[in-house]
């Protein structure tokens, strides 16, 4: 254990960490006395990159285009549940907005792009 962090949070808060050191900010989605959330996001080449982290085990991580963000339900370019080390991860691999290679169609059921990890 490093500073008394159980030892399985370890990859998750440096996904987190490697969020921060993108430009990610944060949000702390709380309830009375707890955090029931942590909610990053970024902005960059008209698109908005957001996590939702409700646990270890529970993330959703999203891309949207910035234009689209005012309607009711805006449809992400790219979306992903799971731990929070895998979808923080594979976000932060995502191709910029914009840029060849990225997820460029509201609605697509998939891209040409894959993670690092599978790519090989």
């Amino acid at each position: 254990m490093q500073s008394g962090v159980e030892s399985s949070f370890l990859p998750h808060l440096a996904a987190i960490r490697a969020s921060v050191r993108a430009g990610f900010r944060f949000q702390h989605l709380p309830s009375r006395d707890e955090v029931l959330a942590v909610y990053g996001f970024r902005a960059s080449r008209g698109a908005m990159d957001t996590y939702v982290a409700h646990d270890r085990h529970d993330a959703t991580a999203a891309r949207y285009r910035l234009d689209e963000l005012d309607q009711s339900s805006p449809k992400p370019l790219w979306e992903r549940h799971g731990t929070v080390a895998d979808v923080v991860y594979e976000l932060l691999e995502l191709p910029p907005h914009g840029t060849r290679g990225a997820p460029d169609r509201t609605g697509r059921a998939g891209t040409l792009w894959l993670p690092a990890h599978v790519r090989g």
